[in-house]
């Protein structure tokens, strides 16, 4: 959603109206879930995507239409039927999809930078208020949306207008008990309107410890899944910016001593210890151990985890610590190159953050 929000305040600043689509409720097997959005401006598709095929086709048409008539639109696919059978998609369930067009006269502008903000920082929630009819099929009507901080909820309202109409405390905490759990996107109806509560997580980040030959990949593919990477090394050459494009941040440290030091580590956080040797990698555990980092994982050998691991109890550390580090790190798929390492270790990743198992 970031990308989509700068976006689209660039073009709104620049006076060129775009439209966003968000899939606001699904039923059964659909391509994307609740919360999938895309932004289109005048020329067509710009950013995201509502799922592909003909469903997204006729969404992108939606925009233009809502551009140029100046009006929200719901719009409901069924994918079981005649839609599916005219295009790739045999899914078998519903996709309910809103789209809004922003002008640069009228947009809430002053608000999507507010929520660019937020979700840059610790995440937000934005809530829309629907009405207390919600259309059914392909229907124009009003939307009111309103920015709620993800942590305290509480409203934020920038000055500009028009802003809509302030959310009362009490069905600001109504929505957010209804919403569960409260990092998934969902419509809610309270006290007879209905709302789209669309939730904004904190960046995805991940700290490669160690600038080698499985870091470069690592980092690319990670920061293709959509991972905030920073690279950490303490050789000079291997901690160079250009080695690693695909990194927000590339930093030299001294023999890993305070690697973590100053940056930001949240238990969406993923810490990936890939250094030189076993020395740099106790030390890099040691000190994501005591981090809230959501994942830890560190490469090597069964013999290398069984040395690094009675060091780590050497230090205090309890089984119950070292449960947290998955090693030897990455998934069992038999990679042997760099390349193949670093897939194992970003599916990984992406399994413990989607909470598969196996």
């Amino acid at each position: 959603m970031k990308e989509l929000l700068e976006i689209a305040c660039a073009h709104l600043e620049q006076g060129t109206p775009v439209a966003l689509a968000r899939v606001v409720a699904h039923k059964g097997s659909a391509p994307r879930g609740t919360g999938s959005r895309l932004l289109a401006g005048v020329q067509g598709l710009l950013a995201g995507t509502v799922g592909g095929g003909l469903a997204e086709a006729k969404t992108l048409e939606a925009c233009q239409q809502a551009l140029a008539e100046g009006t929200a639109r719901i719009l409901d696919f069924s994918l079981t039927g005649m839609l599916a059978a005219k295009s790739d998609m045999i899914c078998g369930g519903t996709l309910r999809v809103l789209v809004e067009p922003f002008f640069p006269a009228t947009a809430p502008l002053a608000l999507y930078k507010a929520l660019l903000a937020a979700l840059t920082a610790r995440g937000a929630t934005l809530v829309t208020r629907l009405g207390s009819i919600l259309p059914q099929g392909d229907a124009t009507f009003q939307v009111t949306p309103v920015l709620v901080e993800h942590l305290g909820h509480s409203v934020l309202f920038p000055a500009a207008e028009p802003m809509g109409v302030p959310l009362a405390q009490e069905t600001v905490a109504q929505l957010m008990a209804a919403v569960a759990p409260p990092q998934e996107a969902a419509l809610c109806r309270v006290q007879g309107d209905e709302y789209f509560v669309d939730y904004f997580p904190p960046p995805l980040r991940m700290i490669i410890a160690g600038g080698g030959h499985v870091s470069r990949p690592t980092a690319q593919i990670a920061a293709l899944a959509g991972f905030e990477v920073t690279v950490l090394d303490d050789r000079p050459e291997f901690a160079e910016a250009s080695r690693f494009p695909w990194a927000t941040a590339v930093h030299m440290t001294p023999e890993f001593a305070h690697c973590f030091a100053g940056l930001p580590i949240t238990p969406r956080t993923y810490i990936v210890i890939v250094t030189r040797g076993h020395v740099h990698d106790a030390s890099a555990l040691a000190q994501a151990l005591r981090t809230e980092a959501g994942y830890i994982g560190m490469i090597g050998s069964r013999r290398k985890k069984a040395e690094v691991y009675a060091g780590m109890r050497a230090m205090g550390f309890t089984d119950e610590d070292l449960a947290r580090v998955c090693c030897p790190i990455g998934l069992d798929i038999r990679a042997e190159t760099p390349e193949e390492i670093a897939v194992s270790i970003v599916g990984e990743c992406i399994a413990h953050l989607r909470g598969a198992r196996f």
